[in-house]
């Protein structure tokens, strides 16, 4: 199954503008997200957009979270959506006409495309501002839900006088470009409105926002990436996803980064990051049963190629996406047609394993639907041959269950073909 999670991911490491600091790992950043979602979470690439560098000008990247998101009919509402950036953040003054809630002109926050302060058609190129991006966050709610999740590897702050090195910080100052330009592109910014021209509000309802840094503070990046988008993939593949609490993860985050450096969350977060969306069961997770003492049933057996002396893992969730770490290792001691026996190697591992937990099928022990119709039949052309059960006819391909159970009795060897055919769960895992 599919991950219902559509994403837009931009990264800029290299800005067209001389006046402007080139990054290093902004692109780097961008890509290992789009592994984290492709690899982990299992989501198709064709629900991923990525701009990199001269492909993420301000015009590309407004018509791509338009036509990706807000009017791509195949997400659904309440999908997890993903905004993510990771680059240089600016500041500008808002226009005199905006209406504000003081009597001072105040900053506007803006993310800086690859075209920051650069000529364009209809002036300066002046970013995506904090005011235009909410109102595109607004609508996008309106239509696919509120499971957004905005994430912005940048800052707007400058660094602190006499920086030692200024290349690994992500902001740049605005030299060019007027507070009239922040009109021109695709994404109006409407002038009535007291507020949004911050991405630090805490009053969202329309997503979630996560910031690599707290207001005032500085985003930086190293040899290992951004500062904040590598303690964060680092924590996503340590933990337990699907049961984590989101908060959790926030603060497991902050821990990873050390000082220096905290995030900024906000707005309509839920109990799971995304929503739980992406963490779906795993169906080539088996679930066991404990049989006897030091034993374990699984059920896969010899008509899926399990023989005795083989080794399987267990685990203590079947979730996808989710960080699942082998708790134990077991060898299969009895091997039928359906299931087999398992034993711990030892007696204190045993008793130590949860109540719940599941082995994974190895794949080359998967047969497909039809290869296991096609083992059903034999069967039943053997059972025939060998006078297993009596048919008032002869056994054809065509043979089915409920032809089987019209015979006075049912051999074992019948029973476990019919136990195999309607295992939903194997069957779902074998397609």
């Amino acid at each position: 199954m599919d991950s219902r999670v559509f994403a837009v991911i931009i990264g800029i490491s290299q800005y067209k503008s001389g006046n402007i600091w080139n990054l290093e790992a902004s692109v780097d950043d961008a890509k290992s997200i789009k592994r984290w979602l492709v690899n982990d979470l299992g989501v198709p690439k064709h629900q991923i957009a990525m701009l990199l560098d001269e492909h993420a000008t301000k015009q590309n990247i407004e018509a791509t979270l338009d036509t990706h998101l807000l009017h791509n009919n195949q997400i659904q509402r309440g999908d997890a959506i993903l905004v993510y950036f990771a680059g240089h953040g600016s500041t500008l003054k808002a226009p005199h006409d905006w209406l504000l809630d003081g009597p001072m002109r105040c900053h506007v926050e803006v993310l800086c495309p690859y075209d920051h302060d650069t000529k364009g058609s209809e002036g300066r190129i002046a970013g995506i501002s904090a005011r235009a991006m909410h109102t595109f966050i607004d609508d996008l709610s309106k239509t696919k839900g509120n499971n957004i999740t905005v994430m912005l590897d940048t800052c707007f702050s400058s660094p602190p006088p006499h920086t030692r090195d200024r290349s690994c910080i992500r902001w740049t100052s605005t030299s060019k470009a007027a507070a009239e330009d922040l009109y021109h592109g695709q994404h109006s910014c409407p002038k009535l409105q007291k507020r949004n021209e911050s991405f630090y509000n805490r009053h969202w309802a329309s997503h979630t926002i996560i910031m690599a840094c707290k207001p005032g503070t500085t985003a930086t990046e190293g040899k290992e990436g951004g500062r904040f988008t590598s303690a964060f993939l680092e924590v996503m593949r340590s933990v337990p996803l699907h049961s984590t609490p989101f908060v959790t993860l926030m603060d497991e985050i902050t821990r990873k980064m050390g000082q220096g450096q905290r995030i900024h969350y906000s707005g309509a977060h839920s109990e799971r990051l995304f929503n739980a969306i992406p963490f779906t069961q795993d169906l080539s997770y088996i679930p066991v049963q404990f049989h006897e003492e030091n034993s374990i049933r699984v059920e896969l057996g010899s008509l899926h190629g399990v023989e005795k002396g083989e080794e399987f893992s267990l685990h203590a969730h079947n979730y996808a996406g989710s960080h699942n770490p082998a708790i134990a290792t077991v060898t299969v001691q009895t091997v039928y047609p359906a299931w087999c026996i398992v034993r711990s190697k030892t007696s204190s591992s045993f008793r130590l394993l949860p109540k719940r937990c599941w082995a994974r099928a190895p794949r080359n022990h998967a047969l497909s639907c039809s290869r296991l119709k096609k083992a059903f039949h034999a069967l039943l052309h053997f059972a025939t041959l060998h006078n297993c059960f009596p048919l008032s006819r002869p056994v054809s391909r065509s043979t089915s269950i409920s032809d089987a159970k019209c015979t006075a009795e049912k051999s074992e060897l019948i029973e476990t073909a019919e136990v195999i055919l309607t295992s939903k769960p194997l069957l779902a895992s074998l397609k």
